[in-house]
């Protein structure tokens, strides 16, 4: 006998997207991706009749509200600091191209560590992933339960 008490799932809460669609097509004023057949995504010419919006990505980064955090540290950090940076910037222009809201928000240094905080969990999580696949070293992913937010953290002496 299937049991019938189980738990619903409860919708994960994102203020950043709203509930009714955006006007189709729609440009963000600040950045410019465009909102087009339900997806957003850029465009070389943006549609003459797009109504302006400003988009998710971008009323993060203005709220300060990070989806993710990558915390990277280690001496081989403090030695290899640039090629790091530079993946890291690679892999984010690799995720925004298919992912328009997927970005940093900003870098900081901390204490000898490094820390980025991006808009969205999955740039967080591949910025992590390529860190490790490129210089190998310790990787943690931690998910707080319940929530659509990403803590990497991501060591090597």
């Amino acid at each position: 006998m299937k049991r019938m008490d189980k738990l619903i799932q409860e919708y994960v809460h994102d203020p950043y997207f709203t509930k009714e669609k955006y006007h189709d097509p729609s440009v963000c004023e600040r950045c410019g991706v465009v909102f087009h057949d339900g997806i957003f995504e850029w465009m070389k010419e943006v549609p003459q009749n797009a109504q302006k919006i400003i988009c998710p990505a971008c009323r993060r980064i203005e709220d300060n509200y990070e989806g993710g955090v990558v915390y990277l540290e280690g001496e081989f950090l403090q030695k290899h600091k640039d090629e790091i940076l530079n993946l890291i910037k690679n892999v984010e222009e690799e995720e925004m191209a298919y992912r328009p809201l997927e970005r940093i928000i900003d870098i900081k240094e901390e204490n000898g560590k490094m820390v980025i905080r991006t808009t969205y969990e999955h740039l967080a999580r591949r910025v992590g992933e390529a860190v490790h696949r490129a210089y190998k070293g310790d990787l943690k992913l931690n998910y707080p339960e319940g929530k659509k937010y990403v803590r990497v953290y991501w060591h090597r002496d």
